[in-house]
């Protein structure tokens, strides 16, 4: 009721005005706030009768039965309600008012009544004197101390007064600073996923047109913006004028130049008409980091030959930018020192870029400078000290105090005499010729491509604070220390804060590290204690136990304890104060004895002996190699003799080759021994043989050996003689009867194969053949297992062999030259106990080892090395090859007789 009784009122009010006035008083053409309050209230009394007059219970429900009274009034409410929901949101209360219920419009509008009051309120108290704004108090501090002899008291600030042992630090700040972020037209992004993009406006002085490019990263996100001057910097080149020498002029004093205070933008219009006509500036800039998250560009010192000006940042933020036609002008020199982070801050709080700059940074670096700084600079060039305690002062301080003022003045006061000077000592160290210059101003122009990006926070980012720290964490601690991390690094964007600030990083990891179990704990780690963390305790309190309940899973890192233990004796070798050949710090360490390089006069040779030396000691040492006979001071003898010796400096290649035939010698001596040892390395030690060695044993061995050298069919035929000859021995020794003589005769004819029958070894059977094979098979195995059972319970009897059935081979057999497997286990088991039986030697079994008198004390074990002789014969395998199942069984058979053995095994 009330909402549509105002808006009733409003739109009487509206049609009346109409009426009357036809043309509405703009507010700009009131003389006086004064006045423009007086008309405002005047329409508000009259808005608020005209909203009493509507007609109100029964009677607003009969106009409301006109089709036509109900229409206007819907009109006019949405109207207002649309012109109310502006004033909302400059009022920032939140919320729509047109969707609202009207109980929950009526809230809003108390809400923002309240709002407009209270700030009323305050401006009247604030005109009458009644309450005045919070001014800024200046507090400055001075620590003066005196310096301990022997120890560090910081050189950067002593006095060079003798009169004065004492020195003092000056630290000025102010209380109540008003956050200049408040006022910013543009707010602050601290966001980390948006890459910093360029505000520029305009583009002076290009020879592209004005385009932010952005650059993607291979997922197609934007990663940074290119920057908006880099063709043109590309281009730039110095012109031939700088390259010139130059004649210094003398600045004038400070307090006789005129200075120049810009806080407004027509004061800045005003100073870039007058810096447009300049040839060559210098440019500073003042920096705050500590109360923001980015930093803020506070001042920007730019000083000509007579004219110095300050530019308050902080007021013109958003109007800098138009600086832009002297700072991108090729033709004007814009001379800094030391403007990595200048030209960056520039940047990202002004929008100014920078074409044709000359860094007195790196020119005093390319003249190997003993100090790069600017202070020095000043001292070297112009013989002013400059005072330095203001460095770290806080800029954001208004009005500024004149202590600052004078400070920032300094800066740039004298740095175009500084770069004139220097360009004349760079002309001269490059002996007149401009590449040296021309060097400094590339490097400079390599400076000024710099962009400006948002630092880069990554889940491993608080590693680098932990490495730093020299400590130890389990996992607990690291996950309480990743966790406060991240806590910081969002407080510290959200509320627009630096880190040092939020948090420190020695009370980060004092908290991680102790690991509080109470709240009072975590503020007992923090001295002083920062309000974000105060306010924010239960957060942290949070985290902590949360990392307490962490398992245990790993107590130190392993990769990284090693690099963290720190060993109190290890040397630095990297250090330029060690050297590894004094010896002055050893315990042993003698400094009186005799030198080697000493000479006998009488007999004219050189002393090398230790007890010749002790005996006859020099006074003097000789090394008087590059001696002459003007300057020499010894006597004539020794230069005789000298020359006779024709002592001469050898050049490297000449020694190189003196020392060659040496080093020739020492590789084939090398050579030589290394042969001979390999020859007498053994798989055995020459041990005192078991039984003694006779000629006969030795021709045995040659004839083993010799025996692989000739054909095949050769090899066959020796191998079956000497195991006639073998049995035949074996028999007449235990007189064997004749007819058992005939029958091993006929045997070894059957199995011998004669030269004809060796040329159709690799014939395949025929079917008859095969069938006798397979019949003949079954037979032979039966025979083998009799033989194998007589030869085991045969095997350790010493007598002579009793005679064993000698199974007969098949005719077809006897014609192919095959034999079965039956024979060739009892050849092989009869030879193997006749051999032994032969030679009277004794065997090892499996189950009975051999008893020796071997004397393993008096072995030479350096002699057990290599491996096992490589087997000779093998190349006879390559010559048998299988075309079939028969073919296989042939070969089994032919391998078979092929065993060989160790001689030295044997004896």
């Amino acid at each position: 009721m009330a909402l549509d009784s105002t808006d009733k009122g409003a739109s009487s009010s509206t049609d009346r005005q109409t009426k009357e006035k036809p043309k509405q008083t703009p507010i700009g053409d009131f003389d006086s706030i004064e006045e423009f309050t007086k008309k405002g209230l005047s329409e508000i009394v009259v808005a608020t009768k005209c909203a009493n007059s509507f007609p109100q219970g029964a009677s607003r429900d009969l106009y409301c039965a006109y089709p036509t009274f109900g229409r206007v009034i819907d009109e006019q409410s949405h109207r207002i309600l649309g012109l109310i929901s502006h004033v909302l949101k400059r009022e920032n209360v939140r919320g729509n008012i047109q969707r609202r219920q009207p109980d929950e419009q009526f809230e809003m509008l108390l809400e923002c009544n309240d709002a407009m009051f209270e700030r009323l309120q305050i401006n009247l108290d604030e005109l009458a004197g009644i309450k005045k704004p919070p001014q800024t108090i200046v507090v400055e501090s001075q620590i003066t101390s005196t310096p301990t002899p022997g120890k560090g008291a910081g050189s950067w600030n002593l006095k060079s007064n003798e009169s004065s042992p004492s020195f003092a630090a000056r630290l000025i700040t102010a209380k109540n600073i008003a956050r200049p972020q408040v006022k910013f037209q543009i707010p602050v992004d601290n966001s980390p996923d948006k890459p910093f993009m360029p505000r520029l406006k305009e583009k002076p002085n290009s020879l592209k047109p004005l385009a932010i490019l952005p650059e993607y990263d291979d997922a197609g996100n934007i990663v940074s913006y290119l920057h908006p001057y880099e063709f043109e910097l590309m281009k730039f080149e110095a012109p031939a004028d700088l390259l010139k020498p130059r004649e210094p002029e003398q600045p004038k004093n400070v307090d006789a130049t005129e200075l120049m205070y810009i806080d407004t933008k027509p004061k800045l219009l005003q100073a870039l008409e007058e810096l447009r006509k300049a040839s060559e500036i210098a440019v500073d800039v003042e920096h705050h980091s500590y109360r923001t998250f980015l930093g803020i560009t506070c001042l920007v010192q730019i000083s000509t030959r007579n004219k110095d000006y300050i530019f308050d940042a902080l007021e013109l933020r958003d109007e800098m930018w138009i600086l832009n036609e002297v700072f991108t002008d090729p033709k004007i020199v814009k001379i800094f020192h030391g403007a990595d982070f200048d030209v960056e801050w520039l940047q990202r709080d002004l929008s100014i870029y920078i074409v044709n700059m000359f860094d007195t940074h790196q020119a005093a670096k390319a003249l190997n400078f003993a100090r790069l700084s600017l202070a020095y600079l000043l001292k070297h060039y112009c013989d002013k000290e400059v005072d330095k305690t203001f460095q770290l002062a806080d800029w954001r301080i208004r009005p500024l105090p004149e202590e600052l003022i004078t400070y920032a003045r300094q800066d740039t006061h004298f740095l175009i005499y500084v770069y004139e000077r220097i360009t004349n000592d760079l002309l001269e160290a490059g002996n007149q010729k401009p590449h040296l210059l021309r060097s400094i101003y590339q490097r400079s122009t390599e400076v000024c491509k710099k962009r400006f990006q948002k630092p880069i926070i990554t889940a491993d980012s608080y590693m680098d604070i932990y490495r730093k720290s020299k400590r130890i964490f389990d996992n607990r601690q690291l996950f309480a220390l990743s966790e406060i991390f991240k806590w910081r690094d969002a407080m510290a964007r959200q509320e627009d804060e630096s880190y040092g600030y939020v948090l420190p990083n020695h009370m980060m990891l004092q908290i991680s590290e102790s690991l509080p179990r109470e709240m009072q704990g975590i503020l007992a780690c923090c001295n002083p204690i920062p309000p974000l963390v105060r306010q924010n305790l239960h957060t942290l309190h949070q985290i902590i136990l949360k990392a307490r309940e962490q398992p245990l899973v790993k107590p130190i890192l392993q990769t990284e304890a090693p690099s963290r233990v720190v060993y109190a004796n290890v040397c630095d070798y990297n250090s330029k104060l060690h050297c590894p050949h004094d010896l002055t710090m050893a315990e042993d360490f003698r400094d009186d004895l005799p030198t080697l390089l000493t000479f006998d006069k009488e007999k004219g040779v050189q002393i090398n002996d230790e007890s010749s030396i002790a005996s006859n000691p020099m006074k003097k040492a000789i090394l008087s190699v590059f001696d002459t006979l003007e300057n020499s001071e010894e006597d004539e003898e020794i230069l005789r003799h000298r020359q006779a010796e024709k002592m001469k400096i050898l050049l490297p290649y000449k020694r190189y080759m003196t020392v060659l035939p040496m080093i020739e010698k020492e590789k084939r001596e090398e050579a030589a021994r290394l042969e001979a040892e390999n020859k007498k390395r053994q798989l055995c030690p020459d041990a005192p043989a078991m039984m003694p060695i006779n000629a006969e044993d030795v021709k045995k061995e040659k004839d083993h050996e010799d025996m692989y050298s000739v054909p095949i069919k050769a090899m066959l035929k020796r191998k079956y003689e000497e195991a006639v000859a073998k049995k035949a021995a074996a028999n007449d020794g235990a007189s064997c009867s004749k007819r058992t003589k005939m029958e091993t005769k006929s045997t070894i004819e059957q199995i011998t194969p004669t030269d004809d029958k060796l040329k159709f070894v690799n014939l395949p059977p025929t079917k008859k053949e095969l069938k006798q094979q397979k019949e003949f098979k079954r037979q032979a195995e039966t025979t083998v297992s009799q033989l194998e059972n007589q030869n085991n319970d045969d095997g350790d009897d010493d007598g002579p062999p009793e005679e064993k059935p000698i199974v007969s081979v098949p005719p077809s057999q006897e014609h192919d030259g095959q034999h079965s497997s039956a024979h060739k286990q009892k050849f092989k088991n009869k030879n193997k106990k006749q051999k032994f039986m032969a030679t009277n030697k004794p065997h090892q079994s499996s189950d009975k080892p051999v008893q020796t008198n071997f004397d393993y004390k008096n072995v030479d074990f350096k002699k057990f090395q290599g491996g096992a002789q490589k087997a000779k014969g093998m190349e006879i395998k390559a010559q048998f090859h299988a075309k079939s199942n028969s073919n296989k069984a042939q070969n089994k058979k032919f391998n078979k007789l092929f065993t060989f053995s160790n001689v030295k095994s044997k004896k």
